[in-house]
């Protein structure tokens, strides 16, 4: 996606995410990936991949110049280039970045204010940085920018101030410090259809802008212990949500009043770890595209809604709910 070479015109009824996983099991089911395996089997929403066979790969499938990897002692990069790994940024890393119109892809450990003049740069991944506290403002710049991976980024202090400005980003991947989110935040987002807030020990709520939810297909909130999703004037909108993921939210007493309006377009439903769930709502009966519900570690857990229709039902550490099933 973030180098172009999608066809959706071929499906014309998917969105640019599952033409992509339509590809991807193609070239698995030939054998082009070697090593692949999953983020976590329980969820399977992505892949991971050996990074010495993406480097091979892209490096022999590329055209020459058009890959480069970036460290302290690189003096000149090609023109060309369109991914690029950047490892360590010397004296001349931000005139050298000024001067490159056609990258796409960059993954980094660090950020420097120069990284909004790459105009055309569609994929960030910043994943796994633990010194990085805070982001240029003028990431926000990347206006083509459609994912951006802050996955592990455990002292990020906030989001920058314009991220509201990013209107094509499709995928975010959040690990941040703080409490709450910035009114031009995460909120303001609405062409994100790929959300993940993830380990996130002080956040307390979500956006109070619903905005952002109303095109998501894929929403995961892992890890965020101190996390109310019940609290908040949040109102009931059209969701076109086909799968919801709530891992470690021990916080969480009930199902958030806004999911409803998901009744017609969820599929997957994973509810894990959340302590203090004591039932699930009786509106989840009007919930007639759901195939999957996963009930795992909620030991509250007691009741389930009466005539929820046929679905595939997993109970695993629910001992009150096992012992009434």
């Amino acid at each position: 996606m973030a180098h172009g070479i999608l066809q959706p015109r071929d499906h014309e009824n998917l969105e640019l995410e599952d033409v992509g996983e339509l590809y991807f099991k193609e070239l698995w089911a030939r054998s082009f990936f070697e090593h692949v395996e999953l983020v976590d089997y329980h969820y399977n929403l992505s892949y991971r991949f050996s990074m010495h066979d993406l480097i091979h790969d892209l490096v022999q499938s590329l055209a020459e110049g058009e890959f480069s990897i970036v460290n302290s002692s690189t003096k000149n990069i090609s023109e060309n280039v369109r991914h690029l790994p950047i490892l360590e940024l010397g004296q001349n890393g931000s005139t050298m970045l000024r001067k490159l119109n056609k990258v796409r892809t960059v993954t980094a450990r660090g950020l420097p204010s120069s990284i909004g003049t790459l105009k055309h740069l569609r994929y960030l991944d910043l994943a796994g940085n633990d010194e990085i506290k805070k982001l240029p403002n003028t990431i926000c710049k990347l206006q083509s920018l459609q994912s951006l991976g802050l996955l592990g980024c455990e002292n990020l202090e906030n989001l920058p101030r314009d991220t509201s400005n990013l209107t094509c980003l499709r995928l975010l991947f959040l690990t941040t410090k703080q409490t709450s989110f910035s009114e031009n935040g995460v909120g303001c987002l609405k062409s994100l259809r790929f959300l993940c807030i993830w380990n996130c020990g002080n956040l307390t709520s979500l956006p109070s802008d619903m905005s952002y939810l109303a095109a998501l297909r894929t929403l995961v909130i892992y890890k965020c212990k101190r996390l109310e999703l019940v609290n908040g004037n949040y109102q009931v909108i059209a969701l076109r949500l086909q799968k919801l993921v709530i891992d470690g939210v021990p916080k969480m007493l009930a199902l958030p009043e806004w999911l409803q309006g998901a009744a017609e377009t969820l599929q997957d439903c994973y509810i894990i770890h959340c302590d203090n769930l004591e039932a699930l709502p009786g509106w989840l009966t009007n919930f007639r595209s759901l195939r999957k519900l996963v009930l795992d570690s909620c030991r509250k857990l007691l009741y389930l809604p009466e005539e929820v229709h046929p679905l595939e039902l997993t109970i695993e550490n629910c001992p009150k709910l096992e012992r009434r099933c």
